[in-house]
């Protein structure tokens, strides 16, 4: 399959993440743009990779690019690493190749344990995709 995407640029202030995920650098590239202490946004090019028969971004991608988000922006937030317990999502309408796709994460709720979260994906002004989430903290020790 050949990539539709040729030359792209990352919107200003965002930067590609590399790092140990296997999984998300087969899906990826991802990027993100540090807003503040509270706000970190992560998003992704839509390429051919990415996309269903039908031609349009599959949902499985954009769910687990939603729950990568999630993940990142909860430990971005509050310091800690977490894993999905529970994921709800809405398809709203549907992403193209060529979109640029952001996750925008609020938490909701931190307890001792867990931590509850939505995620928005926008591609342009368009909300395509909703997320609900809850996380449970872990420790990642030896």
């Amino acid at each position: 399959m050949k990539n539709v995407i040729v030359d792209f640029v990352a919107p200003e202030g965002f930067e590609e993440v590399t790092g140990p995920a296997p999984f998300a650098a087969l899906n990826g590239p991802f990027y993100e743009k540090i807003v503040d202490d509270q706000t970190l946004v992560r998003a992704f090019q839509a390429e051919e990779k990415h996309l269903n028969g039908a031609h349009l971004v599959h949902g499985g991608m954009l769910m687990a690019f939603a729950d990568s988000a999630l993940g990142r922006s909860i430990g971005h937030q509050t310091g800690r690493r977490s894993v999905t317990i529970k994921m709800s999502s809405e398809f709203m309408k549907p992403g193209r190749v060529g979109d640029w796709i952001e996750a925008h994460v609020e938490i909701i709720r931190s307890t001792k344990t867990v931590v509850f979260a939505r995620c928005d994906l926008v591609a342009g002004r368009r909300t395509i995709f909703k997320a609900d989430a809850i996380f449970h903290y872990v420790h990642m020790g030896r």
